[in-house]
């Protein structure tokens, strides 16, 4: 199996780049023309995402993973590499440092997904019930958005979070991704103390970004991980989930790009 990705630039440095639940290898194009002299950028479409939306359900192990990657690695002649992720492809980029440690230079995760595991998350993919339940919640596209409503006027979750779910759930082709990727991606779990004696093992080190006003996945989350690692740097900038990218841009232009540790 290979995945379908798009190729931007001519830097002298490999970045390889996963986006969010519900994009494609679009998520990133504006990140790899702003860096093109720096990079050569791979932006890859997900499983059930972009150009693979139709794909059947199945799960993405480790080892598929890995396998995957050294197929594109052979095709590519890539030795050394960075790895950005944004959300949920934060799951991708820990799985890929989890595989090739000793070759990646660079981990920039922008509010990934995958370092602390929601406990609905748990129950919503590990049961033949939990999965029944999840998935006729996220069909039901008018009962989720009324009770996304109250929880709002209840204080429980944000106006803008409400406003991306109904955004991401608004059609029969949206629910069915959602759901796919849910259940697929469910084995890129990750021992957090194993990846930290990774890293100490390694060369590489970690950026985190992470938006201050972010509901779906605030700074908070990343802390099992980025309080432990060797060499790091968190950034919080002035924003919330769906338009952290395009603040990062911002922010590594101001700075000259100065992620290196």
């Amino acid at each position: 199996m290979m995945l379908n990705y798009h190729k931007i630039g001519n830097g002298s440095k490999i970045l390889l780049a996963f986006h969010g639940i519900g994009q494609d290898f679009s998520c990133f194009m504006n990140f790899a023309e702003a860096f093109s002299e720096r990079y050569t950028t791979f932006l890859f479409d997900l499983p059930f995402h972009g150009t693979h939306i139709h794909q059947e359900p199945f799960i993405i192990t480790k080892q598929l993973w890995q396998d995957i990657l050294i197929q594109f690695f052979e095709k590519e002649k890539i030795q050394d590499f960075d790895v950005i992720g944004f959300s949920i492809g934060g799951r991708f980029a820990l799985a890929t440092f989890e595989a090739f440690a000793d070759r990646i230079n660079h981990i920039t995760l922008l509010a990934p997904d995958g370092i602390k595991i929601n406990p609905l998350y748990k129950l919503a993919t590990g049961c033949k019930a939990g999965k029944w339940i999840f998935k006729r919640v996220i069909s039901s596209h008018s009962a989720l958005l009324k009770i996304g409503i109250i929880l709002h006027k209840l204080g429980v979750v944000s106006k803008s979070t409400v406003r991306m779910a109904n955004f991401m759930l608004d059609t029969p082709l949206k629910q069915k991704q959602i759901y796919y990727a849910w259940i697929g991606f469910k084995e890129l779990q990750f021992d957090i103390p194993r990846l930290i004696n990774l890293a100490q093992q390694s060369k590489s080190d970690f950026s985190f970004f992470v938006g201050k006003y972010d509901q779906l996945l605030p700074p908070k989350q990343i802390l099992p991980l980025s309080k432990g690692l060797p060499k790091q740097q968190t950034i919080v900038l002035n924003t919330g989930h769906s338009r952290l990218i395009e603040k990062v841009i911002v922010y590594l232009k101001k700075e000259g790009f100065s992620l290196q540790i």
